[in-house]
């Protein structure tokens, strides 16, 4: 491969197509073990902090990527979904790395991905791919620590091929998502969250639902494993009060290391750099020609719950016109239940997005059968995303974008236009 976008069509030729396909289970993991060992285990090499939860995940990764490198130690940042380019899952130090380094790496892995697709185990997975890459860049880079955010799931999920006792897990908030994969109840799921504990491991976790608590608290017991509960909050530079507590278990984590490994992490020192935290895709405001735009990823019910109470907090008092598209599958219904009662108006959009796997948004006709059965007359099917937030932008009051990470990698572009 000699170009960034010839690297992207080669990998995505590896997004699943069929359903068989998308959630291999233990061949997956075992596939991805097999891959790491042609590439040296470079996974093993590292001081990580693995990150899972239904919730906040992504937040709790950045700021505690952004807290390490601020405190002067090469980082390696693991992100997924991307938001805007796929670089996202491989930073350092909260940087995409060029891409003609990505392409190299690329290319150093390539003898691997292809001897792994003729070996017994099959062709790697996109997300596969990716997570191999990642912890052979990291290595390749020497970072002093890479914080790494898991997909879905936990146990069988590409990146929790990591065993080393060093490893210092953080579980965020765990509730109902991703059930016909995950399990249908709390304690289903937060047994595939507590997989990537591994043995005498250190873990972080916020206060959970008590069916939650008792499946982690057994994890630890059986892997010698010692858990933190952190209660508290801490101030960060992201909006939306939910943060605080994502930042609070961000905070936690790097102190365990940092007493573990011997370095300073002040909880001032800290607080400073928090407060400097900006992260695209999570309450993000914008002042577009005059008009306030906030852009979110909230992708289930208990995300949207804490998203449009931030919402209201921010701006007390005010309706909003939210433009929104959902991934197929997902509780829509639970997200506007939390929407209808601060929405003016809902435009409603569409996306296909190829990742980790195609990506479809549900039928907008559907989410607009369910608005007016439920009462509510002032949305409409507002067709592809560029064009719907173009009719968005003319109307007046604050548009709020959300219902996935999806929707918002369509949207970002059209930002600067």
């Amino acid at each position: 491969m000699k170009t960034f976008d010839d690297a992207e069509k080669f990998l995505l030729d590896f997004v699943p197509k069929r359903d068989s396909q998308k959630f291999p289970g233990q061949l997956g993991l075992d596939r991805t073990k097999f891959f790491l060992e042609l590439l040296g285990e470079p996974q093993e090499k590292l001081k990580i902090i693995h990150i899972a939860g239904t919730s906040g995940k992504g937040s709790t990764a950045y700021m505690a990527s952004l807290i390490l490198a601020k405190l002067g130690f090469r980082t390696g940042l693991h992100l997924s979904p991307h938001l805007r380019d796929i670089r996202e899952r491989c930073q350092i130090n909260n940087r995409l790395i060029s891409k003609e380094k990505f392409v190299s790496y690329l290319n150093d892995v390539l003898p691997a991905i292809r001897k792994t697709g003729k070996s017994s185990f099959g062709r790697l997975t996109y997300f596969e791919v990716l997570a191999g890459l990642t912890y052979y860049i990291f290595w390749e880079k020497k970072v002093d620590y890479a914080v790494i955010e898991t997909g879905m799931g936990g146990f069988y999920d590409g990146t929790n091929v990591a065993e080393g006792k060093d490893k210092i897990v953080v579980l965020t908030k765990i509730g109902l998502d991703h059930t016909n994969i995950l399990g249908k109840t709390i304690k289903e799921i937060a047994a595939q969250k507590a997989g990537i504990i591994k043995e005498n491991n250190t873990v972080v976790s916020t206060v959970q639902p008590e069916e939650a608590k008792k499946v982690i608290d057994m994890a630890c017991r059986r892997r010698n494993a010692v858990v933190h509960y952190v209660t508290g909050k801490v101030k960060t530079g992201l909006a939306g009060e939910y943060q605080q507590s994502n930042a609070a278990l961000a905070v936690k984590a790097v102190e365990m290391l940092g007493r573990r490994e011997g370095f300073d992490c002040s909880r001032k020192k800290i607080g400073s750099i928090l407060l400097s935290a900006r992260f695209e895709g999570r309450f993000d405001t914008r002042k577009i020609n005059g008009k306030t735009v906030v852009l979110d990823g909230a992708h289930n019910p208990q995300k949207m719950a804490a998203f449009v109470k931030s919402l209201k907090k921010m701006f007390p008092r005010k309706k909003f016109h939210f433009l929104i598209a959902f991934k197929k599958g997902k509780n829509f219904r639970g997200m506007l239940r939390h929407m209808l009662p601060v929405a003016e108006s809902i435009a409603i959009t569409s996306f296909f997005i190829s990742q980790d796997m195609a990506n479809l948004s549900e039928k907008p006709e559907n989410i607009g059968r369910w608005l007016g059965r439920s009462g509510h007359r002032e949305y409409e099917v507002a067709g592809e995303p560029k064009r719907a937030f173009r009719q968005c932008m003319k109307k007046d009051g604050i548009l709020v974008v959300t219902g996935s990470l999806y929707l918002l990698s369509e949207i970002y572009p059209l930002l600067a236009e």
